[in-house]
């Protein structure tokens, strides 16, 4: 018996008029099984671009709350597909990968949490075969943008899955990390997790685990560290400060320094940013 047609809508996050330019500047792949939400912060008074008001399968909605994690639970909690894919405004997709994306779903319509692939000047490493990311392969970590959703307003597990507002651009302590926290989050509540070899998107520029660390960054790689080995944090987050300062992202003490802070501010509110149990 056939399944009945998949809803794939793509969350595009921005903010301000160079935001919305560069989602208009997107060119957006028209497919049948396809639309996009677009949540707009710091939006002013300009109007909707026209190449986005005349499109019936695109919605632009406008937010005032600042940070990244906001604005994309925003589009979250707005969002009515049956799967959503989160975006940057920065991307570039096609018919193929958005349509290899929804043969994908359709293939495992039981999984909660997938995770795939961009294209980028990053030379991200990604495994070579599809996995369960129960437990992430050695080196992996995640990227916003790699990841597609069961229907974040369904009433189950699922959809209770929101981004931690503790973290990301825009948070006060800790302006990076809202990736990986999604994944961990995803992971704690028992969703079934997976990565697929698909290119979803390319990715122009260098993301944020590819540039100099700033201190807002390191603090927020030692909170996940944290959340993810209460016990063992100490010994790993001296490691990846020596990772860190290897690379040349930041200096080994500076790293260590602002790793720890990140791990003892998330540890003591480890209640409020991680369900206690699946």
């Amino acid at each position: 018996m056939a399944l009945p047609p998949i809803r794939l809508q793509v969350l595009i996050a921005t903010h301000r008029p160079e935001g919305i330019a560069r989602v208009a500047a997107m060119n957006l792949p028209r497919l049948e099984d396809v639309d996009y939400l677009v949540s707009w912060q710091d939006s002013g008074d300009i109007p909707v671009p026209v190449e986005l008001e005349g499109r019936r399968d695109v919605r632009v909605i406008r937010f005032d709350r600042p940070g990244v994690s906001a604005n994309r639970n925003n589009l979250l909690e707005q969002a009515s597909g049956d799967f959503v894919l989160i975006a940057d405004d920065d991307l570039i997709y096609t018919e193929e990968s958005l349509t290899n994306v929804l043969a994908c779903i359709y293939a495992h319509p039981h999984i909660g949490y997938f995770s795939f692939r961009y294209k980028g000047p990053d030379n991200k490493v990604y495994p070579q075969e599809a996995c369960s990311l129960d437990k992430p392969p050695r080196g992996f970590y995640q990227t916003a943008f790699e990841v597609a959703l069961y229907n974040p307003n369904r009433r189950n597990r699922e959809g209770r899955l929101r981004f931690n507002e503790y973290f990301g651009p825009g948070a006060p302590v800790l302006t990076a990390g809202e990736d990986e926290m999604l994944l961990l989050t995803a992971r704690k509540m028992g969703l079934k997790c997976m990565y697929f070899p698909i290119d979803v998107a390319t990715h122009p520029g260098l993301t944020t685990g590819s540039r100099k660390a700033t201190p807002g960054v390191a603090k927020s790689n030692g909170a996940i560290i944290a959340l993810e080995h209460p016990v063992t944090w100490p010994l790993r987050v001296t490691v990846n400060s020596w990772r860190m300062a290897r690379k040349g992202r930041m200096g080994f003490l500076p790293a260590l320094w602002n790793m720890a802070h990140g791990a003892v501010y998330a540890l003591y509110r480890r209640r409020w940013m991680l369900p206690s149990s699946k």
